[in-house]
């Protein structure tokens, strides 16, 4: 199972930053919302501290615990609340005009509620806010103090969302950073994964080829030696129904016997380490027991892959095992080491053995699962599974 998305996670990192942002802004600010109470209508400071600066400081707990869905409506809730704060300060300003040197408290940080929007809506909305907020907080200085002195408001405007801009862009492509990791994981990881099937299919196909050529050719001797007998007719009907079942292929809902499963999976697992010791246990199933070929093939390929992951990453004196148990509505594989482990959770999202070629194969099976432990120093331990959707039991 893939945990967040690289966008997602940085996003969140963005809120953290954001929130302790607003917190600084808010103990800086804090003598200047005071002294400008009595300037403003009684309504307006209360309101609007509340309004922008409550979901600010609550983005760093929503970071960690609530869904990307619902951080969007925080960050936009704030967002607006800013922006109705900037509109409705002219009416509730009552005076005395701010001095040249003192700027309304509501107009000083845009930018870091621009900073905001950008972890949560697309780019032209954050810069259309940029631009708004920025624009509108100079309007509001301007109309609030007693002289703005030779500076044009124009040029405090460029100025202001120049300023807000850089920053604002910065965090942009961060996250778009993310975007794009993201979109480079899904590409790579569709790739591996066709080419993960394709060999595969290679490899089933290769060793059902050999296995039908030594039948045909068994046949054709045992015809030229023996002639023909009701031994030689039997052989030559399996040889001909092997045919007919690779020029049809094996559909994935035909199923077959644990025996020929165990066949399957050893032949996949020897192709890595021909001296793996496998351990399966069949004592538990009827005689009626069948699995489908799709999930033959998946426990066979993930547990190949399994091994081969132990073969490369355990270590040179790692011992491996594989433990199969097949009972009749189910089939469980754990492929086990004792070499130098590692954290599951630190795998990087671009080594798509484990994500791929593991869990994504198996998940591809109704009823498939796997499951990886593992521990530095304590070896690791690769559980397959596989329990029959039809089973109601």
């Amino acid at each position: 199972m893939h945990g967040p998305s690289a966008e997602e996670r940085l996003a969140r990192y963005m809120a953290r930053f954001a929130s302790a942002g607003a917190f600084a802004y808010l103990a800086l600010l804090a003598p200047q919302i005071l002294s400008q109470f009595g300037r403003l209508q009684p309504w307006y400071t209360p309101l609007f501290v509340c309004a922008i600066f409550g979901p600010a400081l609550g983005l760093s707990f929503a970071s960690f615990r609530w869904s990307m869905r619902r951080i969007r409506t925080l960050v936009t809730s704030m967002a607006v609340a800013y922006l109705i704060g900037q509109v409705l300060w002219l009416p509730a300003f009552d005076g005395p005009l701010l001095e040249l040197t003192e700027s309304a408290w509501i107009a000083v940080f845009p930018g870091l509620i621009s900073v905001t929007t950008a972890i949560a809506w697309s780019n032209r909305a954050i810069f259309t806010y940029l631009v708004l907020v920025a624009s509108f907080g100079q309007v509001v200085n301007y109309y609030s103090r007693v002289d703005h002195g030779n500076v044009p408001l124009f040029s405090d405007i460029v100025f202001g969302v120049m300023f807000c801009g850089l920053f604002t862009v910065t965090v942009t492509l961060v996250v778009r950073t993310g975007r794009l990791l993201d979109t480079t994981r899904v590409a790579a990881e569709y790739q591996a994964a066709t080419a993960a099937a394709s060999a595969a299919r290679s490899v089933e196909r290769e060793r059902f080829d050999a296995l039908i050529h030594d039948d045909v050719m068994s046949t054709l001797l045992s015809a030229a030696r023996a002639g023909n007998s009701p031994a030689l007719t039997a052989q030559s009907s399996t040889a001909l129904a092997r045919l007919d079942r690779l020029r049809s292929g094996i559909a994935s809902t035909e199923r077959v016997g644990p025996e020929s499963f165990l066949a399957y999976l050893r032949s996949a697992l020897s192709e890595v380490d021909d001296h793996v010791v496998i351990d399966a246990g069949t004592a538990a199933v009827s005689v009626d027991t069948t699995v489908p070929m799709d999930a033959v093939r998946a426990l066979s390929a993930s547990a190949a892959e399994a091994l081969r992951n132990s073969v490369r990453h355990a270590g040179d004196r790692a011992e491996r095992e594989v433990h199969v148990r097949v009972a009749t509505d189910s089939v469980r594989i754990d492929v086990r080491d004792d070499g130098c482990g590692f954290d599951p959770g630190s795998v990087a999202p671009h080594r798509l053995g484990l994500a791929v070629s593991i869990r994504g194969r198996m998940r591809q099976v109704p009823g498939g699962s796997a499951e990886v432990t593992s521990e530095p120093g304590s070896g690791t331990t690769v559980t397959l599974t596989y329990r029959d959707p039809g089973d109601t039991t």
